[in-house]
């Protein structure tokens, strides 16, 4: 049977955070680089008032924060590449691992940053609009993909 175009679009939004992601956490790596944990905490913090300057940042926040930055990267990588293989055909166990890698990212992007006002929305709800969508349309393909085999839910 012929993918749903609707598992397509959620692979190619799931991929589009992904990338967004990588290129984030290279950024961040970047900073860090460059300037230090004052830079990445100065770049994180959106939401603060413009030209306020960053403190110094102690070694070991710094370290976890490059730690956060690594880890964003590796998972923009996997996701991306869930997206382009199992995701665009429809499979259950993208649909499963897509779901749980990028929403708890998300989730802690929310808690974490948006909520308590560090970063702006405006600036991390683009990684969240692409999960809203690619949840959408790839429910949407797994459940039209279950009606039209007689199954819910089922792998292809």
């Amino acid at each position: 049977m012929r993918t749903h175009w609707a598992a397509r679009t959620g692979a190619i939004c799931y991929a589009l955070w992904g990338v967004l992601h990588v290129l984030g956490a290279g950024m961040q790596l970047s900073r860090l680089g460059r300037e230090g944990g004052a830079g990445l905490a100065a770049m994180l913090a959106s939401a603060g008032p413009p030209g306020v300057t960053m403190p110094a940042v102690a070694a070991p926040a710094a370290a976890f924060m490059g730690m956060g930055a690594f880890n964003l990267l590796w998972i923009g990588l996997l996701v991306t590449a869930i997206a382009l293989t199992l995701n665009w055909h429809n499979s259950r166990l993208g649909f499963w691992l897509n779901l749980a890698l990028v929403g708890l990212t998300d989730l802690g992007l929310v808690y974490y940053l948006l909520l308590s006002r560090i970063m702006a929305w405006s600036d991390g709800g683009v990684g969240l609009v692409l999960f809203v969508a690619a949840l959408g349309f790839s429910s949407l393909g797994r459940v039209v993909h279950g009606a039209a085999t007689g199954r819910r839910l089922q792998e292809v």
